[in-house]
């Protein structure tokens, strides 16, 4: 298993971070891997989601089921299936979940994001831990920089 982890305190009330972190469709104006978020059924806990973003120089397309949703406090999706420039996306994982945790930190709160990856083998383990987690990890920091101005506004 590889995780991947960074947090950063947000000046603002966890309910006020929960509001823009639990809509898909706020995703763009935060979150660094998505140009577009669409739900495609359900809400909450089950709410599957596709996730239009930019990997690399390519389109991407993440197909997300929420796997847990704790209002003000957790929500994390698993990919579901995965498609570059609009085919099926090289096979690295057999597991991908995405987890962005709220934790109230006097009158702000610390939010963590997690990617916790399941390498389907040693090689792709290798790769991912030279090359994949390095572009996770920045992406990963830029969304925690643009969120207190999605928050703010």
């Amino acid at each position: 298993m590889i995780e991947i982890e960074r947090s950063a305190r947000i000046p603002a009330s966890p309910s006020d971070v929960w509001t823009v972190v639990s809509d898909a469709r706020r995703a763009p104006d935060w979150f660094s891997f998505a140009v577009r978020t669409d739900v495609l059924s359900g809400s909450g806990r089950g709410e599957k989601r596709l996730q239009h973003g930019r990997w690399r120089t390519k389109t991407s397309e993440i197909e997300q089921e929420v796997i847990e949703f704790v209002p003000d406090k957790l929500i994390a999706w698993k990919h579901t299936a995965e498609r570059v420039d609009g085919k099926p996306a090289p096979v690295y994982v057999s597991s991908a979940v995405f987890r962005i945790e709220l934790e109230a930190d006097g009158d702000g709160t610390v939010v963590r994001l997690r990617a916790l990856l399941e390498p389907v083998d040693g090689l792709r383990k290798l790769a991912l831990k030279l090359f994949g987690s390095r572009d996770i990890t920045g992406r990963m920091e830029e969304s925690l920089h643009r969120l207190p101005g999605a928050v703010a506004s």
